[in-house]
Formats: C-alpha cells, sequence, structure tokens
C-alpha cells in the first residue's frame, strides 16, 4: 500500500459497481422526484452524489447522479443495489418519456487517486456518455472517478483525465487493485452497497448523506423526503455510521492487498455493539477480520468512551471521521 500512496497517481476499476443510464426528455425531471439530491444542478454539468428513499423515507440505495448528452443521466451505484434500485426506477416512470437501462456490461466505472490527481476539475473535461471523469463530489481526498467502455477481460482504460490528460498532472497513473480504493473508502468510514446501508432500514442522515453533500434540504418534494426533513428540523440525530477498529492484531495491509485484490468479504453484519457496562451502542454493519477495520452504526454518545464489543469482531474501538463537522450530532 505504501507503494500506491507514494506513487503521483494510481487507477483502479471498481468491480463493485454498476451503471445504468437513463435517457429521453423526462430523465432529470424523473430523478428530481425520487433523490435526495438537487437533480436540476445536473443541467449546469454538476456530477451529484444522492440517496435513492422509499416512501417511508428509508434508503433504497446511493450514487451518483451524471450528466450524459442532451438529457440523459448516467447512474453509478453499488453493484448490490443496481438490482432493486432499477426496479425502483421503473415503478415511478409511469408515463414519463425515460428509457431505463442497465449498461454495466458494456461500461465500468474506474477511479484515481494521487498526489497527482487534480483536486478540481479542468475545462474540457467529458462527462459521461460513453465515458468521461469527474472528481468525487463527496470528499476530495477520494480523488476522480470515471465511466469508461469495458475492454475484452472486463476492465477499462480509464478516461485520458485520469491518467495525465486534460486533467493536467505530471507522471503516468499505476494500475492498482480494487481493493485498495475500498480500503481507502472503509478508513475514512464512507461507504454503500446494501451491506453497508440495508435497503429500507437505513435512514439518510444516519448515513452521513447529508454530511457528504447528497442531500438538498431546499430543493422541494421527493419521495420520502418528509422524515428527513423532520430529523433534520429537529436538529438532533443519534446514531451515525462510522468507520471501527478491531484491537486485536490484523494482517498487514499489503498482504490483505495480494490475497484479495478485489476486497475483502463482510463479516459480522448484524452484530450488536455493547459498551464497558453493557449497554446497547450500536449495530455492525460491515467487519473484515483480516484486516482489522469494520463500520458500525454507532450511537454518538458511545463514541470517544472507550472499547466496545461486538460477538464476531470481539473488542473494536468507533473513530470519529476527520470530515465530520465540529457541531455534527
Amino acid at each position: 500500500m505504501l507503494r500506491y500512496l507514494a506513487s503521483s497517481r494510481w487507477h483502479a476499476t471498481l468491480a463493485d459497481r454498476a451503471v445504468l443510464s437513463l435517457t429521453g426528455a423526462d430523465s432529470r425531471k424523473l430523478l428530481q422526484g425520487l433523490t435526495t439530491a438537487n437533480a436540476d444542478e445536473l443541467a449546469a454539468g454538476t456530477p451529484l452524489y444522492t440517496g435513492f428513499l422509499n416512501a417511508q423515507g428509508r434508503v433504497l440505495a446511493t450514487g451518483f447522479l451524471l450528466p450524459a448528452s442532451e438529457d440523459g443521466v448516467v447512474i453509478d451505484t453499488h453493484v448490490g443495489s443496481a438490482p432493486l434500485l432499477l426496479k425502483h426506477l421503473k415503478r415511478y416512470k409511469l408515463r414519463s418519456k425515460v428509457a431505463i437501462a442497465d449498461r454495466s456490461a458494456e461500461l465500468a466505472v474506474v477511479a484515481a487517486c494521487g498526489t497527482a490527481v487534480p483536486l478540481e476539475p479542468a475545462d474540457g473535461v467529458a462527462l459521461p456518455g460513453d465515458g468521461g471523469a469527474w472528481r468525487d463530489p463527496r470528499l476530495r481526498c477520494l480523488g476522480w472517478r470515471g465511466v469508461a467502455p469495458r475492454a475484452d477481460g472486463g476492465d477499462a482504460q480509464p478516461p485520458a483525465e485520469l491518467l495525465g490528460g486534460a486533467g493536467g498532472g505530471e507522471g503516468s497513473s499505476e494500475a492498482a487493485p480494487a481493493a485498495l480504493h475500498a480500503l481507502c473508502e472503509a478508513i475514512l468510514g464512507v461507504g454503500d452497497g446494501p451491506a453497508y446501508l440495508p435497503p429500507t432500514e437505513a435512514l439518510p442522515l444516519e448515513s452521513n448523506l447529508e454530511v457528504l453533500g447528497g442531500v438538498a434540504f431546499d430543493k422541494g418534494c421527493y419521495l420520502g423526503q418528509e422524515l428527513t426533513a423532520r430529523t433534520q428540523s429537529r436538529g438532533v440525530t443519534r446514531k451515525r455510521m462510522a468507520p471501527l477498529r478491531a484491537l486485536a492484531a490484523a494482517l498487514p495491509v499489503e498482504a490483505w492487498l495480494e490475497a484479495q485484490p478485489g476486497g475483502g468479504t463482510p463479516e459480522g453484519a448484524g452484530s450488536a455493539l455493547q459498551d464497558a457496562a453493557g449497554k446497547p451502542a450500536g449495530k455492525l454493519r460491515l467487519f473484515d477480520s483480516a484486516l482489522g477495520l469494520g463500520a458500525a452504526l454507532c450511537r454518538l454518545e458511545a463514541m470517544g468512551g472507550g472499547v466496545l464489543t461486538a460477538e464476531e469482531a470481539g473488542e473494536v474501538v468507533p473513530l470519529r471521521p476527520s470530515w465530520w463537522p465540529a457541531g455534527v450530532h
């Protein structure tokens, strides 16, 4: 891992991502009524991070909305969320002039990080129709993402912006295992997919969607808005998704990457977290025992209070992400 982190530029094809597309005059209008972000901003060429909710205000999926040609939109979402999201979009399409398709077989999502990856989009960078790149709208340290046609082997050749083209930067990009990007997200406490955010269970604010720029509180009505707006108006969120680390010894990162180039298998989902007094402190959502890292829906009052325990993970310590604002609650 140290080799990649010292590299000026590295990239990886993200095998856990799916690519959906919406084309037609009503594409963005449909999304405006189904997403927590303001889909009207797509008209200005702005990629968005967003959530899709059910009528009860629970998260079905999260993803990125990417303006494509004309009125079209490309959605970059977790592969485990794609079937449910596709069904959800088609359910609410009704008579809208929209064609919805899963293009994952022909398009792949790639990511690029490193010291030479630009922090701001450069002029002339194409947005994804059949390929393009954009800065990850959640956190600058996550670098850039891109959508590109798949090669015969399934991987994609990253857009030129990620390899030192229109995005600028010196040096060539080094191909890295997809697990490296997953590891960066795990360390930062950023995640998605049905294991991280169980469909119809997770709440947007508990999932940090608003902290990551995925909720527009002033956009008007959308499906599931009522519960989100009510929670925000109360000003109190008692639980949030947070990263955690185990106290037990773990594999060196380099060994883990070599053993699991595509990423590890989550363990212990659903295990209860308890504090030293045996009181409930949250619920474990993901845990990789080999790496000693995981994620949990944690009570904020339990964070900073010492060691917690979970049946499968043993002793763990929840970590407050550095990107949480000082007043997050």
